[in-house]
């Protein structure tokens, strides 16, 4: 599992849309650029949708504990593993991982020119 420290900051892949009816429990992610499509749950709509402005972890563990009202510890240990889960699969990322990607492009676009 990738390390999640409280302060880690958490954002909706650039590439990613998010879509639902909820009346009809249809909940999915989509990634623009490779065509590749997530149906999702509620509660992993739920997560997207809280991260998708950025979201420091701390604070979405704190809404996932108030919302949906489970033990700290059966919250914090499926959060962890959506999280991850949702990292690997490139639909979100962790801040940091983001300014690696601007820095490696800026340094790809010098060496082009």
């Amino acid at each position: 599992m990738l390390e999640l420290r409280p302060d880690t900051i958490l954002t909706l892949a650039p590439q990613i849309v998010l879509h639902s009816i909820p009346d009809q429990e249809w909940y999915f992610a989509f990634n623009i650029t490779t065509g590749d499509q997530f149906r999702l749950n509620r509660t992993s709509y739920w997560v997207l949708e809280q991260i998708n402005g950025g979201v420091e972890y701390s604070t979405l563990m704190r809404s996932v504990l108030n919302i949906f009202e489970v033990p700290e510890n059966q919250g914090s240990q499926d959060l962890k593993q959506l999280i991850n889960k949702l990292i690997r699969q490139k639909i979100i990322r962790r801040q940091a991982d983001a300014k690696k990607e601007d820095t490696v492009s800026k340094t790809r676009r010098r060496k082009a020119k």
